[in-house]
């Protein structure tokens, strides 16, 4: 199937829980620093919808992206107002050193500042969840573990906590302490109010979080057949979808590219050709892929997958809308 022959918003129904559409590809046609093309972001977000997707959530990493994300939700609600769109405010775990560390203004000014973009945005519901945040033991490189696990819970406890919103989790390589953190601040977090994204771990692992957070699932969690086996056995009323775009795609050479229907047209980032994507680049529209690879795995029809996955993403940040 091609991406003309896509199924309508009607049929299939999308919330993308986390997109970096602020990325300088889309932004700026800049890739690697290098400039390729013009900017697509319209173009983006009209594949976007023609593909079923009716929520977006921008991804921030860092106090400075945050302040720009909450920005770019109400320029963007006016300019695109087929798509609901919100973001998230927080700092990745491999930039805590770089936020909070490498830095003259003392880090409880950071966090209430921090605090106070997430509040802001909560007035008109720009703001629906706190994160990126977690642990990342494959980057250390970027931040040493012991600053990483301070910073988690001190956004725990001075932003998460004070704004109840959900949390939307990194978690890469780190054994249990993710989890371990979390049940050590139970009360800075709602059950059911927040998810596991881009899961990558062992099926162990994901039932640890299974009780008290949705498991998120992009094409960085369907790249091996273990991790496929670990797709299969998630129970669907658990999962949410979402492409971490621009990265995570679904490559040929991954197991689950067997599974894919849908394949959109695509011109090198040095070919560009309006209307078309980019290759590798990923983009919300390639939700639909992410998904035809779980109900291939779990041997489900597509649209039960769609709409369980689109029902569990309004339960996490919307419901209270």
């Amino acid at each position: 199937m091609s991406a003309s022959d896509i199924s309508s918003p009607q049929q299939l129904r999308f919330v993308d829980i986390g997109a970096n559409l602020l990325d300088d590809r889309y932004i700026k046609g800049i890739y690697r620093g290098t400039f390729r093309h013009e900017p697509d972001l319209d173009l983006v977000i009209e594949r976007s919808i023609a593909a079923g997707v009716q929520h977006l959530l921008l991804t921030a990493g860092t106090i400075e992206e945050s302040r720009t994300a909450v920005q770019a939700v109400r320029e963007w609600r006016t300019r695109y107002p087929q798509i609901t769109i919100g973001c998230t405010v927080g700092v990745h775990p491999t930039r805590c050193q770089q936020v909070f560390v490498d830095t003259d203004v003392p880090a409880e000014d950071l966090l209430q500042e921090l605090l106070e973009i997430a509040q802001d945005g909560m007035k008109d519901q720009s703001v629906l969840a706190i994160g990126e945040i977690g642990l990342d033991y494959e980057r250390l490189e970027f931040c040493p573990k012991e600053i990483q696990q301070e910073y988690l819970i001190q956004q725990l406890q001075h932003v998460a906590k004070p704004t109840g919103l959900p949390l939307f989790l990194h978690n890469r390589k780190v054994g249990t302490d993710l989890y371990d953190i979390l049940q050590q601040n139970k009360d800075c977090w709602t059950k059911h109010k927040g998810v596991v994204h881009s899961f990558d771990d062992t099926l162990e692992l994901a039932e640890l979080f299974l009780p008290d957070f949705y498991i998120g699932l992009n094409g960085c969690s369907l790249r091996t057949e273990e991790s496929l086996a670990v797709v299969q056995a998630l129970p669907l009323d658990r999962i949410l979808l979402e492409t971490d775009c621009p990265y995570c795609e679904v490559r040929a050479a991954h197991p689950g590219y067997a599974y894919i229907q849908t394949h959109f047209e695509a011109k090198a980032e040095k070919k560009f050709e309006r209307g078309k994507c980019v290759k590798s680049r990923q983009e919300p529209c390639h939700i639909l892929q992410v998904a035809e690879v779980i109900a291939g795995v779990k041997q489900l029809p597509l649209l039960e997958v769609s709409e369980a996955c689109f029902q569990n993403s309004m339960a996490c940040f919307f419901s209270n809308k």
